[in-house]
């Protein structure tokens, strides 16, 4: 808020007359103060009946200071003035502001002048009347140089009037180098605020800006330039308006979009929007045209059309840049839409038709698309559905009609190769769209296949235009059946020859996972094979309600769970396929995991222990772990750390504590790790040891590392010519540059 050092007040009141001698508040050399004097009324009710006068003066050479209690306080200097008198019942306020330099937040005013004129004839004190009544007022403002948030302004300047229950907007200007807004009004003041909306007026607005880039300040990479004109008109009547306007502009350009002519036209009548034309032109061929009219009020009634030709997408290019995406746009595209409704109860009636060819977007070339769809509260047909480029193909057939949704012909071919098939029919309620209607009915019919055979994941994920580290081939089929209520399903995935681009040594892996749903139960079973190690068997059994969970829109928590992990014990040596630095690992490891309770409240049973006798680094300056032995163990909703100490280069360490589940996504940490001397760092200059005791607390996501580290027994090495040799007649030898510093760094994953 405000604040000031002093604040001091001389006030005495004698024969019927209060005398204010002196009201001053200071803030180093800023000052307030206030004269006057004042017949006293016989009642609180007689104020502004009887003869007074105040003045104010006050001078603020230092905003900042006064503002400081503010979160962004305002800077620069200012100044005040005023008198008000009242005599006959008549109260004659004249009130003068100056401000300079100002600053507020990320704007600024060099120079900013108001003055207030006003009068007002005080009614009776035992009548009640309007506000407005007997007021009338002059209110001029002049400001020069705005700058806000890399906007710019040169003046503004405004005249606004009252006279009772009438206000006129004189003139409004807005200046910046030759553009100028300008805005002229009227408006009848409501006797009750709460129907300021409802009450009449009119609003001219004019704008004819011959460069709109005038308007931002420097080289924004935002700016648009061109010119644009503007004209509009508004009556206000009972909360809306009938009215019109126009836009015209040329050669606007914002980034490296280019519209060479854009112009609109409408009118507003009767809380209906109607847009006459409007027409975007891009070049000579290219354009976007739209026409139609929309109500204001609820259910929101609407028709239109909307007309799109574009024979490169690249114009769009620059505005995917704005948005962060550097991806290559090109292709031509052509869309047509006409359609009509009501918003609010989506009962919409229309036709799209949308074709690309030759297109381009990141990786994926030769673009083609072509969707025909039309749509009626009663009915969706989607009868092509094409997509394509020079890597993937998918096509696919849609209609949803009374209690169904159905997409037939659902193909995805790589190349020559037909990757995918299948076919869907789900109970889906499309005139329940827009209402609080269920979409889904529970007794509705469900049938679905899919299958896919030998899909390149890797491939496919650069077709979309991801990427991801794995390569391999899937296998998938999927059938359901039945109900919603009632549903049968069963998905076989097989993932063969998985390998990673990045782990040269990695022995190729195979995963398999069959998931079945019956009875309202899922069963999952799935195996991890690799020729390194045991193979890893997961299997999950829990309650799978489709019905329910679409209705509430998630899993409840409170569902049951009971899951297995197993791996038999295996050697440790295969971890060398992802720590490629690993020169030797000897061990062997093993896990037992069960986990039941529910997804809230998980509970979990089994351990997993490792050991290892000796890992060896080939780089020599690393540490050896040696005499490494964990078991870790669960048990309810926890995971505890009976066991875990080992050697680094002969120094021990150990880390004991739990991790907690509160839920089964929401881990919470309580971990300490002591070590005593252990080898952090060697090379010929250096030997680095250190003692340890950290420990981390809280959940994942904000969890704390507090603790001490402190280096131990440690040696640093380094060549000192004490006495430099030279030849007589020559400066001594230099010192030499310094070594570069050791690379303690793990370049390789998954320590990266």
């Amino acid at each position: 808020g405000v604040v000031f050092d002093t604040a001091t007040v001389d006030l005495h009141a004698a024969n019927g007359t209060a005398i204010i001698d002196g009201l001053e508040v200071t803030q180093g050399p800023s000052r307030f103060t206030v004269r006057g004097n004042s017949e006293l009324p016989e009642t609180l009710d007689g104020f502004g009946q009887n003869s007074a006068t105040i003045e104010l003066r006050g001078f603020a050479p230092d905003l900042a200071a006064i503002t400081a209690g503010m979160a962004k306080p305002i800077t620069g200097s200012g100044e005040v003035s005023g008198r008000i008198n009242i005599k006959d019942a008549t109260v004659v306020a004249d009130l003068n502001m100056t401000g300079s330099q100002i600053g507020f937040g990320a704007g600024s005013v060099e120079k900013a002048v108001v003055n207030v004129r006003a009068t007002k004839q005080m009614p009776p004190p035992d009548q009640e009347r309007p506000y407005f009544e007997g007021l009338a007022s002059d209110v001029r403002l002049d400001v020069a140089g705005v700058r806000s948030s890399g906007f710019a302004i040169d003046e503004l300047a405004g005249e606004v009037r009252t006279s009772g229950q009438n206000v006129s907007i004189e003139q409004l200007i807005v200046n910046r180098a030759e553009n100028r807004l300008t805005v002229r009004g009227q408006y009848l003041l409501p006797r009750d605020f709460a129907l300021a909306r409802s009450q009449p007026g009119i609003v001219d607005v004019s704008l004819v800006a011959p460069n709109v880039g005038d308007y931002w300040e420097g080289d924004s990479p935002d700016r648009v330039t061109g010119s644009l004109s503007l004209w509009a008109r508004t009556d206000l009547r009972q909360g809306g308006g009938d009215g019109w306007f126009e836009v015209f502009g040329s050669d606007l350009r914002a980034r490296n979009m280019v519209i060479q002519e854009l112009s609109a036209s409408g009118a507003t009548a009767a809380n209906v929007v109607y847009l006459n034309d409007l027409t975007a032109k891009l070049n000579a061929r290219d354009y976007i045209r739209a026409n139609g009219s929309a109500a204001i009020n609820a259910p929101y009634q609407y028709s239109g059309r909307l007309a799109m030709d574009v024979a490169d997408l690249g114009t769009f290019e620059s505005i995917l840049r704005a948005a962060g995406n550097k991806s290559e746009l090109a292709g031509a595209l052509a869309v047509n839409w006409e359609g009509s409704g009501a918003i609010s109860t989506f009962k919409n009636t229309g036709t799209l038709n949308l074709t690309l060819a030759n297109g381009r977007f990141a990786d994926l070339r030769k673009l083609e698309a072509k969707i025909d769809a039309n749509y009626s509260p009663e009915e969706l047909n989607v009868p092509i559905i094409f997509v394509s480029s020079d890597k993937v193909m998918f096509q696919a057939v849609m209609q949803a009609k009374g209690e169904t949704l159905e997409i037939t012909r659902i193909q995805i071919d790589q190349g020559t190769a037909k990757y995918a098939a299948g076919y869907a029919s789900v109970p889906f309620v499309w005139g329940n769209v827009g209402t609080d209607r269920p979409l889904f009915t529970p007794d509705g019919k469900v049938l679905l296949n899919f299958q896919s055979e030998n899909l390149d994941i890797n491939k496919l994920s650069k077709d979309f235009g991801a990427e991801i580290p794995v390569t391999g081939l899937a296998n998938l089929k999927f059938d359901a059946d039945g109900t919603l209520a009632n549903l049968r399903a069963a998905l076989d995935l097989q993932f063969t020859g998985l390998q990673s681009e990045k782990l040269q040594d990695f022995t190729p892996a195979t995963f398999g996972l069959s998931a079945r749903v019956e009875n309202n139960q899922l069963v999952i079973d799935g195996k991890l094979r690799q020729a390194r190690i045991e193979p890893v068997q997961m299997t999950a059994n829990l309650p799978f309600d489709l019905a329910k969970i679409i209705e509430n829109k998630a899993i409840d928590e409170q569902t049951p769970v009971s899951a297995k992990v197993q791996m038999p014990r295996s050697s440790v040596n295969f971890v060398r396929q992802f720590v490629p630095a690993l020169e030797r690992v000897d061990g062997n490891m093993a896990l037992d995991v069960n986990v039941g309770g529910t997804i809230a409240k998980p509970v979990f049973s089994g351990a997993a222990d490792m050991t290892i006798n000796v890992a060896r680094f080939s780089n020599a300056t690393l540490p050896a772990l040696t005499n490494f032995n964990a078991r870790l163990v669960f048990d309810g909703d926890s995971l505890t750390f009976p066991q875990f100490r080992g050697e680094l280069a002969g120094g021990p360490f150990t880390v004991s504590g739990q991790i907690t589940f509160p839920k089964l996504t929401e881990p919470n940490f309580n971990l300490q790790l002591r070590a005593d001397a252990v080898l952090v760092a060697r090379n010929d200059n250096l030997t680095a040891r250190v003692d340890a005791n950290l420990r981390v607390e809280g959940p994942l996501a904000s969890a704390s590392v507090t603790g001490n580290v402190a280096i131990t027994n440690s040696q640093f090495l380094k060549n000192l010519d004490l006495i430099p040799i030279g030849v007589p007649g020559r400066p001594p030898p230099g010192p030499k540059p310094p070594a570069a510093t050791p690379d303690l760094s793990f370049p390789n994953p998954p320590l990266r």
